[in-house]
């Protein structure tokens, strides 16, 4: 008698082999440091609400939707990191399984299961899971927005529960990235092109601005956001989950984003016609003017979901007959593909052992170091320019560095009662305060200074405010001859 096994049950079997590889080889780091800042304050915000606390975090500005979904971690794991790496695990699969599903109907079983699996096991995929980042997150909401957006149109209801559904997922996508206005442009398009009637398109665009320019609003746009950085600099360093080291792997991220951009080139029209690829071609264009680790991931999904198919068809076109001829070149390629991953996912494991940290991180760190051995009672407030990575780190209050002032005066008065400031000075954004610390001899003390940035000590927080310009009171007064 032969037993059928469901296909949920491989899929849950595979999860489970997949997610425990990961953690069982130890590519996660188990502490504080390495993650990104945006996902740092949200994660900070669901603990404190969970835990019914009014911290600090509140006041480092509204953080992106993910604040949502971590809450339920509060409730039961408050404080654990891994508990959030683990979710963002699952997050990352059920990405892949339902890209397979809109790519098996896209282009067939074969490639499907192949740029799935090849996701799955790239460096840069376990890196996004290490930081929390928010590719993975993206990567879902593209998916799930293609699933509502059938249900929505099968159940044919104005204002029912898919529409609004659809509306809160755009929200969500928005709040995570700029890449995420690429979900309500193809949702218009798609609208545009395949409405069920006059009456729904109205409303559906009326929602979908409505929703974007609310979060927008909210939010007050991407406020950790770098902006306007190299792509190829990007790109090459992050395709492989570590900042190269060699010239070799700058070779190799260089030759994957053409890949990526010929793929996009040639199958751009017929990839544009779903509403998926439109996603993911927009995303490839919004992120060049946001090239982070988080567009990078969205690309080189992008490169295998339309690369491999591409390949296939290539390999076919060459009209050779049996395996090889059919699949020999394609076999190639992913074998070193696979292989290159792998070294890759080595490579990012022997940097978790050895804790090799960022630039910021090793600044954070030697914050950490340095008041590990003050007392809790006393009071230690930091202002830093990454205040959701700075807490978690240190497990101490944190805020945003203040803005700009135009005098130093002011500035003191806002910074009295911080003990520490960390930031990087030779931003160009941070060279006023930078001027306007070091212009004041005795009050302060540079603790460590470093690639990263520098840790400013506070030493007499009233002295700032005593070592002013001399003013009216002590200038001579005028002659009255």
């Amino acid at each position: 008698m032969q037993i059928q096994i469901k296909p949920v049950y491989w899929v849950l079997l595979t999860m489970i082999t997949w997610g425990g590889a990961i953690i069982g080889f130890h590519l996660l780091r188990l502490d504080a440091y390495g993650i990104n800042e945006a996902a740092a304050r949200a994660l900070l915000i669901g603990w404190s609400v969970a835990d019914k606390i009014a911290s600090p975090a509140v006041t480092m500005g509204i953080p992106d939707l993910r604040a949502l979904v971590f809450i339920p971690l509060g409730i039961y794991w408050p404080g654990n990191i891994l508990a959030a790496k683990v979710f963002t695990l699952l997050i990352t699969f059920w990405a892949a399984v339902l890209l397979y599903k809109w790519h098996r109907n896209y282009a067939g079983d074969e490639a499907a299961l192949i740029a799935a699996g090849l996701l799955l096991i790239a460096p840069l995929t376990v890196h996004q899971v290490d930081s929390l980042g928010a590719g993975p997150y993206l990567l879902l909401t593209f998916a799930l927005g293609r699933w509502i957006d059938h249900a929505y149109r099968s159940k044919n209801r104005l204002f029912g529960g898919w529409f609004f559904l659809q509306l809160i997922v755009v929200m969500f996508a928005v709040s995570l990235h700029p890449i995420g206005l690429a979900y309500p442009l193809s949702l218009l398009w798609e609208w545009r092109k395949n409405p069920l009637d006059k009456r729904h398109q109205k409303y559906m665009y009326i929602g979908i601005v409505i929703a974007v320019i609310f979060i927008l609003l909210v939010g007050m746009g991407w406020i950790t956001q770098s902006w306007l950085g190299n792509p190829y600099t990007v790109f090459t360093d992050n395709i492989l989950g570590v900042e190269p080291s060699e010239d070799f792997y700058i070779v190799i991220g260089a030759l994957l984003g053409i890949l990526m951009l010929v793929a996009l080139a040639v199958d751009s029209l017929r990839l544009a016609r779903d509403l998926i690829g439109r996603m993911l071609i927009l995303g490839v264009a919004f992120g060049l003017f946001a090239a982070d680790a988080t567009w990078v991931f969205i690309s080189l999904a992008a490169l295998l979901y339309c690369g491999i198919p591409l390949l296939i068809r290539l390999n076919q076109s060459l009209g050779k007959t049996g395996f090889m001829g059919q699949r020999g070149i394609f076999f190639i390629v992913l074998f070193l593909v696979a292989l290159l991953f792998m070294q890759g996912d080595k490579a990012y494991r022997i940097a978790v052992e050895r804790n090799a940290l960022s630039p910021v991180d090793k600044l954070i760190l030697t914050l950490s170091t340095e008041l590990e051995d003050v007392p809790e009672d006393e009071n230690i407030f930091v202002m830093s320019e990454w205040p959701g990575r700075t807490m978690l780190a240190i497990k101490r209050p944190s805020m945003p560095l203040p803005p700009p002032y135009k005098d130093k005066e002011t500035l003191f008065r806002n910074i009295k009662g911080a003990t520490h400031l960390v930031f990087d000075p030779y931003e160009e954004d941070n060279k006023p305060l930078a001027d306007q610390l070091f212009s004041v001899s005795g009050a302060t003390k540079t603790i460590s200074l470093q690639e990263g940035g520098a840790i400013i000590r506070i030493i007499d927080p009233q002295e700032l405010l005593e070592e002013q310009t001399p003013s009216e009171s002590t200038s001579p007064e005028p002659s009255t001859d």
